[in-house]
């Protein structure tokens, strides 16, 4: 696969020559989150105007294959009296095959021209900043309140910036041009994306990482030496020094290092005798030459500029009293003059100099900045005025001295547009600053976006929840109208969730809450109900919103709840509910269960590729596919590390703004192990990490965090074995400091921890006990697997296994038993004091006739073991030997040993550990007997509602299946007096529990019978994984005259509160 396509996070850190994109990519088959490709760019160039005009014109080459996919093509004879015959699009396509071509190469052209362009801009700013940085190194002392060093650090931190720009330029063009061969070979039934990709596009300069990646580099490595040599360290990070003196740099005659903050920090003392004296000294040392005289020119006007935040205005005066400074001048790396810095500090004095001193305010600086930007970003309304009106009657009486008769400001300022794409006026309202926006929008601010690449105010108001602006803008006429996403004033409001109010506000004014959007096809309820935000949704649903509207997948807002297992919203939404909708996907099984798993007559799944196109072509025949098992542990140990956000980040900088970080590399001296990149932030699906080792006792990790895209490591740590082995529960959370190249501790990164040894016993052989296996199939040109049969038929008992205080597994269903007068977490008690505490049981005395049931009595069978009292060995062992079982194992949360105060619990490795092995001889005792009918030998299921059991019980063997169980969406029923009721239910979001099942092989999930009738479309959704379904109908009151019924379709198993687990039977493939 060529590696400019996207790839994992598994990928190793090795640079190449080609640069390797990272994209967050979850295999779900409802990527609901995740933007459209078309989106990416169009938002992408909201966001970088000065790149806009270069992207890929991915939507006109989409186009152009649509049309040339309709244009006929000429007959040999070209005979006008012959009918026209149909147009065939594969035909079609070959034959106007140069002109797609022709124009894609026009598209290459066009991106590599302007990176090119971009890439000399780049060194030659690069070059420009390392010199500076030189001279400041040859200085005897640098002060980090030196002009120079600030405006120094800044030039190279919005250089890394700008440098991250053109790199996610080239990525997602590099994307643009895979995507749209794609759709040309997909189209046209041709294969030349591969060709074409490695012969004209790999190879143009744009693809070439190596001169970003150095560039980077040095960027942060300059960054870094300016921090050391702040502190007085005077290292290099480059491995050499240079000396590179100028005598201009200090002052002559003196003893005081660096001239320039020397005179810095007096002007700001406000010492006005010193800062006399000490500018007089200068002036007589300088006037010796001509040069000298233009260096204190610098100094003076350069100090200046850099007071103008903290210095009296005394101290200001005196600065200008020396005719020493130039109020024109402009920084030589931020490019700002005191008009600029007077607007960000609010120094109305400095204003007023650099107006009466014939300053533009059209000036922009380094980040296409006018001072009106500034005063409308900080909120200062009076310059405001000045900038835009001129002289105010308020500022004359201020500051009569620095302000001729009259001036005027430039208006034309107003509707400026800045590198970020934001006019004034969008600062105004991002900041808060209602008064500033009134004034700017009475000044004929531009309102409404004039092309596709401008912002929109009203939606930018709209995120950020300020009612009162919102309002302004409404009343100025602002229109609804969708942004570059394709997003509404409503949706954004939504989404957010910042003030529900702003919903009725733009619905009085003529917004449509039931609007469907340009992106996903969703309405606001459904991005409300999607995010959780619920004051929004319940704003929505009392305006009377439809809750049932299809977004274009079909799906309703009721769904993505679900998805996201956001409870309260499910429980708003469900009084909405007009019926169910049958899902787009929904795999049809008719009649009763008995019909296989995964019998389909309804529609397929499209693929995950939002511009996939069907095949032309009949499919080929389905062949399942049957994996027998799954992956276990033999020899090494997993370990698993989870960050999670938990109240703040998992990777934080104690100052974030000074380091940018954006990739952290995680890996491991052993040479087996491949390393982990993951893109920062994190993500859902890069929040968990797995090694396989063969010691845990001498295994380290190390933390590496670099750039977007340099080798250059800002931060790192390391995680000792001791981590990993020090948990008594195998589990743990972590805390690392994060040491830059000086060993200083700049941020800590945060994580969980889970270890899974091998099983420590004698395993069951591969070669003389069947695993349970599974059929999956890809269905038409669908990439997911859906599962279509498997080994699992006929029904289960099921058996609640918890562990005693000194490991013994035993069948009770609840945290607690009755000791007397006194509950008692069973944990707490030794086997020996169970057997005591239930030998009064008197379903004990039932345990010599279970042997005697037959299937038909299963539901009696589970009543007597789990209230019986007695070990997992010996409810095995009572049980008839072609009856099934269903090990439903407790282990509470860390968070439940806390509330309920059900522990101490074993080590979950322990625990698993000793369940299995009174499985594993139970096995082996009960094939012994029944050599002759091995038909005979019962089938074992285990399921979990800990997402940790399920995992360790599924890594330490291959053969039998394990079940996440999910109580979402369970209502709480009184339930019959016949029904055993059990403890350790919780709750996920189906989205997490999907992810878990996936990263550990699961075989599959129980999910709330009420869950799924609410919403069907989950079934679809859940076993698109390739996962079976188990629909858990415990909360339901069961009839005896149908004690299956109400199946939902596609379902592959029904638990019934009487304790049965019955599955579908099985197909023969």
């Amino acid at each position: 696969m060529p590696e400019h396509l996207p790839k994992s996070y598994g990928d190793t850190g090795v640079q190449s020559s080609r640069f390797i994109i990272l994209i967050p990519f979850d295999a779900a088959t409802y990527q609901h989150l995740s933007l459209k490709f078309g989106k990416q760019i169009q938002k992408r160039q909201l966001e970088v105007p000065e790149y806009a005009a270069s992207f890929v014109n991915y939507k006109a080459l989409k186009k152009l294959i649509k049309r040339l996919s309709a244009t006929p093509t000429l007959s040999a004879q070209n005979d006008p009296h012959l009918p026209p015959a149909p147009v065939d699009t594969q035909v079609a396509l070959q034959a106007n095959k140069a002109k797609f071509f022709f124009q894609l190469e026009r598209e290459l052209e066009k991106v590599n021209a302007f990176y090119l362009q971009k890439e000399a801009e780049l060194k030659i700013r690069l070059k420009t900043l390392i010199d500076k940085k030189k001279v400041l190194k040859s200085r005897q002392g640098i002060s980090r309140r030196s002009a120079k060093f600030t405006t120094l650090e800044e030039g190279f931190q919005q250089f890394a910036n700008d440098l991250n720009k053109l790199q996610h330029f080239v990525e997602i063009n590099g994307t643009a041009f895979s995507k749209i061969l794609k759709k040309w070979d997909k189209t046209s039934k041709s294969k030349t994306k591969e060709l074409y990709l490695s012969r004209a596009v790999e190879v143009q300069p744009f693809f070439n990482a190596t001169v970003i990646s150095e560039l980077s580099d040095q960027a942060t490595t300059s960054l870094q030496e300016l921090g050391a040599w702040a502190d007085g360290d005077h290292v290099s990070f480059e491995g050499r020094i240079e000396q590179h003196i100028v005598s201009s740099q200090h002052l002559v005659g003196t003893d005081e290092g660096d001239a320039d903050s020397l005179l810095l920090d007096t002007a700001i003392s406000g010492n006005l005798e010193s800062l006399r004296d000490l500018l007089s000294r200068m002036q007589a040392a300088s006037s010796s030459t001509p040069t000298m005289d233009i260096s204190l020119r610098e100094r003076v006007t350069r100090t200046f500029l850099a007071a103008v935040n903290e210095a009296p205005q005394a101290s200001l005066e005196v600065l200008l009293a020396t005719g020493l400074v130039d109020v024109r001048s402009e920084d030589d790396i931020n490019e700002r003059n005191c008009v600029h810095q007077a607007a960000i500090y609010g120094n109305q004095f400095v204003l007023g100099v650099g107006l009466s001193g014939g300053v533009e305010v059209n000036r922009t600086d380094v980040y296409g900045r006018v001072p009106l930007h500034y005063a409308s970003m900080h909120g200062r309304l009076d310059m405001l005025e000045i900038l835009l009106r001129g002289t105010t009657i308020h500022f004359i009486k201020m500051f009569p001295e620095v302000v001729p008769d009259s001036y005027a400001a430039d208006p034309s300022t107003i509707d400026i547009i800045d590198h970020d794409n934001f006019t004034p006026l969008i600062h105004a309202i991002i900041h808060g600053h209602l008064a500033c926006v009134q004034l700017l929008l009475n000044a004929s601010s531009r309102l409404d976006p004039v092309s596709e690449t401008d912002h929109i105010p009203l939606n930018l108001a709209c995120e950020h929840g300020s009612i009162e602006i919102v309002e302004t803008l409404l009343q100025h006429g602002a229109q609804i109208l969708a942004d570059a996403e394709g997003l509404y004033p409503q949706h954004l409001v939504a989404r957010s969730g910042q003030t529900p109010r702003l919903l009725r506000l733009l619905q009085q004014y003529g917004a449509d809450l039931d609007q469907i959007d340009k992106l996903y096809g969703w309405t606001p309820l459904v991005h409300a109900a999607s995010e959780g935000n619920v004051p929004c949704l319940q704003e929505l649903l009392s305006v009377g919103v439809n809750s049932n509207i299809l977004d274009e997948k079909d799906l309703p807002a009721m769904y993505y709840a679900a998805w996201e297992g956001h409870l309260t919203c499910m429980q708003l939404l469900t009084p909405f509910q007009r019926g169910k909708t049958e899902s787009p996907l929904a795999m049809q099984a008719t009649g009763s269960l008995l019909v296989p798993m995964g019998s389909s007559g309804g529609p397929i799944p499209m693929s995950l590729d939002v511009d996939a196109i069907p095949a032309l072509e009949l499919p080929p025949p389905i062949i399942p596919l049957r994996r027998y098992g799954h992956n276990f542990l033999d020899t090494k140990t997993v370990v698993q590390i989870s960050f999670e956000e938990n109240g703040q980040q998992p990777l934080v900088f104690f100052h974030d703004s000074k380091y940018p970080a954006a990739r952290l590399t995680i890996s491991s001296k052993l040479s087996d192990l491949i390393p982990k990149n993951i893109i920062l932030p994190f993500q859902e699906d890069t929040r968990l990490v797995s090694f396989q080792v063969d010691n845990i006792d001498t295994f380290t990790l190390d933390f590496d965090v670099f750039p977007t895209y340099g080798a250059k490591i800002i931060a790192k740590t390391v995680a000792l074995p001791e981590a990993f082995r020090s948990s008594w529960r195998s589990s743990g959370r972590c805390c690392l400091a994060l040491f830059d190249p000086r060993l200083r501790a700049i941020g800590q990164i945060t994580f969980n921890t889970q270890v899974i040894k091998p099983f420590r016993g004698a395993p069951l052989e591969i070669t003389d006990f069947e695993t349970y296996w599974k059929a999956t199939s890809q269905l038409d040109q669908n990439p997911t697997m859906f599962v279509t049969g498997s080994s699992l038929s006929g029904e289960f008992v099921q058996l609640h296994v918890q562990h005693t205080s000194d490991g013994v597994p035993v069948v009770w269903p609840t945290w607690k038993i009755q000791c007397g007068l006194v509950e008692m977490p069973l944990t707490r008690l030794t086997y020996d004091e169970f057997t005591t505490v239930t030998a009064a049981s008197p379903t004990r005395a039932q345990l010599s006739s279970i042997s005697l049931h037959g299937h038909e009595n299963i539901a009696e069978v589970h009543r007597v073991l789990s209230t019986a009292g007695i070990s997992v060995e010996q409810a095995l062992s009572v049980l008839p030997a072609s009856m099934h079982v269903n090990l439903q194992i407790l282990y509470p949360s860390e968070d439940d040993e806390k509330k309920l105060g059900v522990g101490p619990t074993v080590d979950t490795n322990t625990f698993v550990d000793a369940v299995l092995a009174v499985v594993f001889d139970h096995t082996r005792e009960q094939r012994a007997r029944t050599l002759s009918t091995p038909s005979a030998v019962r089938s074992v299921v285990f399921s979990s509602y800990n997402p940790t059991m399920c995992a360790t019980l599924n890594w330490k063997q291959p053969n039998f299946p394990v079940f996440l169980c999910n109580d979402l969406g369970r209502e709480e029923t009184m339930p019959a007096p016949n029904v055993i009721q059990s403890s350790g239910r919780r709750t996920f979001s189906v989205k997490e529990v999907v992810r878990i099942a996936q990263n550990n092989n699961l075989m599959g999930l129980v999910c709330s019978a009420r869950l799924l009738d609410m919403v069907p479309a989950l079934v679809d959704a859940i076993k698109s994984h390739g996962l079976a379904l188990v629909v858990d109908q415990s909360a339901n009151q069961q009839t005896h005259t149908d004690p299956f019924q109400r199946i939902p379709k596609g379902v592959d198993g029904v638990l019934k509160s009487s304790g049965v687990l019955r599955f579908n039977e099985s197909i023969e493939v």
